[in-house]
Order: C-alpha cells, then sequence, then structure tokens
C-alpha cells in the first residue's frame, strides 16, 4: 500500500494471480527514506514517547531511518498485504504488525470491500501515511483521512503524502528530468488542455481518467489483479479539500507534497509541526 511505485519486485517466471494468495514479490518496499521525510515536514518532533500509526507502512522500513529514535514498543503499521505484515513483525518483533485487509486491485485483489480500519483501542500522536493516497481515488481517500483522524490523540498530527502532477520533480531530485512531473507519466496527454487544468484524475494501467466520479473508487469498481493504479492531486485541490491543513512542497530526494492535519495543540518539539517551509520548490 504504502510501496514506492518504482521499487516493485519482478515476478518469478511463470507467476500469475491465483485466488487466495497475497503477492508479497509485488509488494515489498525497500524504500528506508520516510523518516527523514516526516521528521523534516513536522519540524523535527520529539519522536519517542509517541504512539505511531504507519498507515500503509509495508515491512516497517520506517523504522530504518528511525533507528533508535523511535521507540518500536510505540510503532504500529497497518498494511494491505499479510505477507509484507509477516515479514515485518519478524524483523521488528517489538512493534505491532497488523494485517488490514480491505480490497485494493493493486494491492488486495483478495480484500474485503468497505472494511472499517481496525480499532485499537488506543489514540495515536502521529499517524503517517507514505504513498498510499497516490494508489485510490478522491472518495475512499476523502473517507479513510477522516478515519484516520478520528483515531488521532487530542493533540495528535497526521501526515500523509500525494503526487502533485503539475511539479517539477527535479527541484527536489535533480536526477530527474526538469519536466513536469504529469509529462512522465501521461506522454502527449499531458498537453490536453482539459488534463492541464483538471484538479486531480487516475491513471489505471494506461488509461486515463480525468476527476471522475465514484465509478472507479476501489470499493465499487471490479479492477484487474494487481493492476497500475495511480492518483494525482494537484496541491491546490488538496488544500482546498482539507482547509485546516498544511500543505507541503517536496522534500529532497522525495517528489511528493505532504498534507499535515492537527488537532487542537501541539506536540513538543524544535519547531512549529506543519510550519511551512520555502515554497520554491512548489510549481
Amino acid at each position: 500500500m504504502s510501496l514506492a511505485d518504482e521499487e516493485l519486485y519482478i515476478p518469478a517466471a511463470g507467476s500469475r494471480f491465483v485466488e487466495g494468495r497475497s503477492f508479497a514479490w509485488n509488494l515489498v518496499s525497500t524504500r528506508s527514506t520516510q523518516f527523514d521525510y516526516f521528521d523534516d515536514l513536522l519540524g523535527h518532533p520529539e519522536w519517542k514517547g509517541r504512539k505511531i500509526l504507519d498507515f500503509g507502512g509495508n515491512v516497517g522500513t520506517f523504522l530504518v531511518g528511525a533507528g533508535s529514535r523511535v521507540n518500536h514498543a510505540e510503532y504500529w503499521c497497518l498494511d494491505l498485504n499479510q505477507d509484507v505484515v509477516d515479514q515485518g513483525q519478524r524483523t521488528y518483533p517489538d512493534a505491532h504488525f497488523v494485517h488490514y485487509n480491505r480490497y485494493n486491485s493493486q494491492y488486495n485483489p483478495n480484500g474485503v470491500r468497505y472494511l472499517p480500519i481496525p480499532d485499537f483501542g488506543i489514540k495515536f500522536d502521529i499517524i503517517l501515511a507514505f504513498s498510499v493516497f497516490t494508489h485510490i481515488d478522491r472518495s475512499e481517500m476523502l473517507e479513510l483521512v477522516g478515519s484516520l483522524r478520528n483515531m488521532l490523540a487530542p493533540e495528535g498530527v497526521l501526515a500523509f503524502t500525494f503526487w502533485d502532477p503539475h511539479a517539477d520533480m527535479s527541484l527536489s531530485d535533480p536526477s530527474h528530468r526538469s519536466v513536469q512531473q504529469v509529462r512522465s507519466y501521461f506522454d502527449s496527454r499531458a498537453d490536453d488542455e482539459t488534463v492541464q487544468q483538471a484538479r486531480w484524475w487516475l491513471l489505471i494501467n494506461d488509461k486515463l481518467h480525468v476527476e471522475p466520479g465514484e465509478e472507479f473508487c476501489h470499493q465499487k469498481r471490479a479492477g484487474e489483479p494487481l493492476e497500475s493504479y495511480c492518483s494525482f492531486f494537484s496541491a491546490d485541490y488538496i488544500a482546498s479539500l482539507f482547509p485546516d491543513a498544511t500543505v507541503q512542497p517536496p522534500e529532497s530526494p522525495e517528489w511528493q507534497h505532504c498534507c499535515i492535519l492537527k488537532n487542537s495543540g501541539t506536540l513538543s518539539h524544535s519547531t512549529e509541526v506543519g510550519q511551512p517551509q520555502k515554497q520554491g520548490d512548489e510549481s
């Protein structure tokens, strides 16, 4: 679910979708930059002593970057795939890894539709979602963000990433070409005025859907197992959907923007959580 999209494992020869299998080969992420990304954008909070939910945290590689700055006993990871959850629990036995068996055509084609987020019986100080809402539609994002906000402690913070298709990825990662991100995915379709003016869209396999209705929501649509399903939202549109949020430009070397939502009060940290960063990276 939080899979870094360029890090798909290649399936073994002869592999195919089989009912009942979770396909860990297609879901394991090796990305370990999440902690530094959120630590910077949240203003370097005090992580120890905070209950942390890594929503779509895969095998828990957030903990690789965190090192000793996070107590494993205070870290929960929730992911769609049972195999990565099991692997994470083996790697970090003191942390809490929980399977979220919700349907998603790309990452959990055997899951249950409309399955609510499980009740952990606790409130979280920090909830993070890295490259999770980049693979669902607007309606499902709004539903899940609402559920996650209800899981926050009174002074908690929720931070999630999203792709702004108008952003120039090279500003945060010089290894990328100095072109609009949208052109890397949509080629000539990026010149279409409808696409350029759209607030959000989906790219399912190789087909572009501009500001579609809820018919493409995973929970309504019968998708192809393990299909590619990517969503893109402009920074302005995310700000309009969450008017009480702080929307941050990418933090190098990442190219995803971040939406930060806080409950009343603040965490103790060196600078204010969600303090605006310089806006030069935002197109």
